[in-house]
């Protein structure tokens, strides 16, 4: 594995990649607009196991929590957002309502966590909807997942992707769980953050492939280990108010251009590239990426004075960027180029149950509550 490449570039420069390639494993269901990247289709167990077997051969390695990490979804259409990030609207405090609620009626529940990351996490268990996705470091556990419903209705989709798996109580990661501590995230500037907003940039839109935060939650049940449990952790979209306010000008935006602390600042952002940042600038879509980021910081860059403003937080970075309410979901980019794809024919989802079976993966192993063993045994001898 090179550090250099991306998930995807390692997984295709494997020879046994190649092989699978003539086999006609490999799909052109990557022109999926909400999965633009490489796309495997299997018919059994034993041709998924090939492909893991090669996705762990690119498992960052350097990294002592490098893993590839896997979604097993029922319908291969549904999008790979976190069950709040589902919603179109949540500009009226529906996350801060959820979670405090939750809190004030169940406080024993709670009690004894102790991050923001372990409350979600512990919600999320119980399905309330939170910024957390499921993920699973099993890859029989998402095989499961994928094929155990809408079987002979959706084709299935397993999502996988190379991460780092992070400590759960990074400054990053409370930070961005602790949002629901805001009654609206539209109230949030960049600079209120606990964490240092040049750290928040570059963990989250300054590193080339592990942008994503994803981190391991407590195994505080046998489910939650069966499952081996991983979560990945999406913040509010990120918006940058003065791009919008130089860009659109001093007319349209005059009494911010009226303001002498703002007017400093927007005068340095009218110079950047902020066509070249900003994809669709004349429809006033500011909101950060990680190409927009790169864009800016290789302007300052190029000049010491100018530098200092970037890597001190001056002018025209203070206050610069706010948060939106919405959810970010994971850039088109970093989808193509960092995660990959298996298919599983609707038609094949009970062929490839039957097959987990004999492996000891079913619904009493991944929920081992006594009610599905009870389920299971009922199965057994009653039908």
């Amino acid at each position: 594995m090179s550090i250099d490449n991306s998930f995807v570039t390692d997984i295709k420069i494997r020879k046994s990649f190649k092989e699978l390639d003539k086999r006609k494993i490999v799909t052109d269901e990557y022109t999926n607009s909400e999965y633009p990247h490489l796309t495997f289709k299997i018919k059994n167990v034993a041709e998924y196991l090939e492909i893991v077997n090669i996705l762990s051969q690119v498992k960052a390695e350097d990294f002592v929590n490098g893993e590839i990490i896997y979604r097993g979804m029922a319908d291969k259409n549904w999008k790979l957002l976190p069950s709040l990030g589902r919603y179109n609207d949540l500009s009226d405090g529906q996350e801060y309502n959820l979670v405090k609620n939750l809190l004030s009626l169940r406080p024993e529940a709670f009690i004894n966590l102790k991050s923001n990351f372990e409350i979600l996490s512990k919600m999320q268990h119980y399905e309330l909807p939170t910024r957390l996705l499921d993920f699973t470091t099993n890859p029989l556990i998402a095989l499961f997942f994928a094929c155990s419903d809408l079987i002979n209705q959706h084709d299935a989709r397993i999502v996988c992707h190379r991460t780092c798996i992070d400590i759960s109580n990074t400054p990053i990661i409370e930070t961005v769980c602790g949002f629901y501590n805001y009654f609206t995230q539209d109230d949030i500037c960049l600079d209120n953050l606990e964490v240092l907003p040049q750290k928040y940039i570059h963990r989250l839109y300054r590193q080339k492939d592990a942008r994503i935060l994803v981190a391991r939650p407590l195994y505080w049940n046998e489910r939650i280990q069966r499952q081996n449990a991983i979560f990945m952790i999406f913040p509010n979209r990120l918006f940058d108010r003065y791009g919008l306010w130089a860009y659109g000008g001093r007319i349209d935006y005059e009494h911010h251009w009226k303001n002498d602390e703002v007017r400093i600042s927007l005068e340095m952002v009218e110079k950047e590239p902020l066509k070249k940042m900003y994809k669709f600038p004349d429809q006033r879509d500011f909101y950060v990426t990680h190409s927009s980021i790169s864009k800016m910081v290789e302007y300052y860059e190029k000049d010491n004075l100018l530098k200092q403003s970037l890597s001190k937080w001056k002018e025209p970075f203070k206050r610069r960027f706010s948060f939106d309410s919405e959810i970010q979901p994971i850039e088109p980019d970093t989808l193509k180029k960092e995660f990959c794809s298996i298919i599983i024919d609707k038609k094949i989802k009970k062929h490839i149950l039957h097959e987990l079976r004999t492996l000891g993966i079913d619904e009493a192993y991944v929920y081992p509550e006594l009610q599905y063993t009870a389920k299971k045994l009922k199965n057994i001898y009653l039908t």
